[in-house]
């Protein structure tokens, strides 16, 4: 009788070891599941992350595309280069008409704004026309103190910017086009031109001391056609003037290997 009882409690303690196992193992393979499954998910998420790209405009009129008949200006021309590769691209022009230096910097102070710099595989950005020129002021004004003075704060509004754009995305390509003079019939014009290869020289400098930020020359579309270039404004290119910034950003884009849309 003792005998059957210890079969019977050993039977007993045999089954339950033998739930316990299945218990255990049961638990192992849902864990893997989803492991497996999250893995999966987090794949698929960055794919599709790495599928984006994001080309963010920055700046004043130039960017916006002012004194182009078709709209496009030289931002939607270099995302129609970049689409014909069959690269699928999202455009956020923030581009402001009129903007200075120190409001493109505030600018970057909003989040909205901030949100999409921080998302942005390419920045192109045009800013210290209405620094320099002021509207056509310039033409009238041409004071060397006022000059240097305007410049130094537009260089430190530059800096600033730089940084903040490096603060919020250490790696977008940043294509900052630099200034071209548009008074090409005027009195003064070779003293602005001067003043303006100035301007573009030592924004080169600052330029070449951040990683990923790329000046680009457009100074000398203007110096024996400029007219040829400009719209009805005599200020901003047009159609055609667009069309040169934008294939030597294209150009650079394409010859920058890691500037280059994949």
């Amino acid at each position: 009788m003792k005998r059957n009882k210890w079969v019977i409690m050993m039977t007993w303690i045999s089954m339950l070891a033998l739930l316990l196992c299945l218990v255990g193992l049961f638990a192992v393979a849902t864990g893997k599941t989803t492991t497996d499954s999250t893995a999966k998910t987090e794949k698929t998420t960055e794919t599709k992350k790495s599928g984006r790209f994001q080309v963010t405009g920055l700046g004043d009129s130039l960017t916006a595309g002012v004194g182009d008949t078709d709209g496009k200006g030289y931002v939607r021309r270099v995302v129609d280069t970049i689409e014909k590769n069959g690269t699928n691209v999202t455009l956020s022009n923030l581009a402001i008409s009129g903007a200075r230096s120190n409001q493109l910097l505030s600018q970057l102070g909003q989040k909205e704004i901030a949100d999409q710099v921080k998302n942005a595989d390419v920045i192109l950005m045009t800013i210290g026309g209405n620094d320099l020129f002021r509207g056509g002021a310039a033409l009238e004004d041409l004071n060397a103190a006022d000059i240097q003075k305007n410049e130094t704060a537009y260089l430190k509004n530059l800096e600033q910017t730089y940084k903040r754009i490096r603060e919020l995305n250490k790696d977008a390509v940043v294509y900052h086009l630099g200034l071209y003079n548009p008074f090409v019939d005027v009195a003064n014009r070779a003293e602005l031109a001067s003043i303006a290869s100035k301007w573009n020289m030592d924004t080169t400098n600052l330029a070449s001391k951040y990683s990923r930020i790329v000046y680009v020359p457009t100074y000398d579309y203007f110096i024996l056609n400029g007219k040829k270039y400009l719209s009805s404004d005599h200020f901003h290119p047009n159609g055609a003037g667009y069309q040169l910034f934008a294939d030597r950003v294209s150009s650079v884009m394409t010859t920058d290997g890691e500037g280059e849309a994949q």
